[in-house]
């Protein structure tokens, strides 16, 4: 599942997938669905609006629009559709993707939001015996958060203040992945070699600094695009 704006989760796969859970058909079992956070937003707004059109003055139906079209709609409803996955999953699986940036934040304080609101309505006794989207990513047994981050500066300060964001709400982050790393590759440039020697001081702060857990991804020669690429990287070994 693929929450950001901008998703190549159907370019990774060669597959069209869009705003709908779609069967990766060459992997038993496996499905994506890239969230289209303004898709969703249209849909929310009418699911609103749709019973009242015809019934309203035309006035006050654009009211209603235009109260509607801001950020926050936006992240109602993508928040909407993350929590439908997440109740709907069962035992299955569920890999989501998301950025280290404010989307994300703003995606935690919706998730926060909805589970002090369901406590406060519920009680203290109800909600404790109930599962809130909040509650399921607090949980180690249920959920595991990878960061992805780059052996740069700024990607990893960006992802050490998502690490944070994430204890401050309770969520322990897993594990961080180091992706496209000339340090992890094979280079004979001298140019190249020297960038891979900065990137050390970046992997030694995530491995000292940050992260519980690391793994770093080499720099490839091919963009992972297809199963077959997929699953080299995962056989790639120490």
């Amino acid at each position: 599942m693929n929450i950001l704006p901008a998703s190549n989760v159907g370019q990774v796969f060669g597959i069209s997938i869009g705003n709908r859970i779609t069967p990766i058909t060459t992997i038993t079992n496996l499905y994506a669905l890239e969230i289209d956070p303004q898709a969703s937003a249209a849909e929310y707004r009418e699911r609103i609006i749709g019973p009242v059109r015809g019934l309203l003055p035309e006035s006050v139906i654009n009211t209603i629009e235009e109260q509607l079209s801001g950020a926050c709609t936006t992240e109602i409803a993508a928040f909407k559709a993350f929590s439908r996955i997440i109740g709907e999953s069962g035992n299955k699986f569920v890999v989501m993707d998301t950025a280290p940036t404010g989307h994300t934040l703003l995606l935690l304080d919706a998730t926060g939001a909805y589970h002090r609101e369901f406590t406060r309505q519920a009680g203290s006794r109800s909600a404790g015996q109930s599962s809130t989207p909040l509650t399921v990513l607090q949980d180690p047994e249920q959920t595991k958060v990878l960061i992805v981050t780059l052996a740069e500066t700024t990607p990893v300060l960006e992802a050490a203040g998502l690490h944070e964001e994430l204890r401050r709400a309770s969520i322990e982050p897993w594990a961080w992945i180091i992706n496209n790393s000339l340090a992890a590759a094979v280079t004979h440039s001298p140019l190249l070699r020297e960038r891979a020697e900065n990137e050390l001081v970046e992997i030694d702060a995530v491995a000292h600094q940050h992260a519980r857990r690391y793994a770093v991804v080499p720099l490839l020669t091919k963009e992972p695009v297809g199963e077959e690429l997929l699953r080299a990287i995962i056989s790639q070994k120490e």
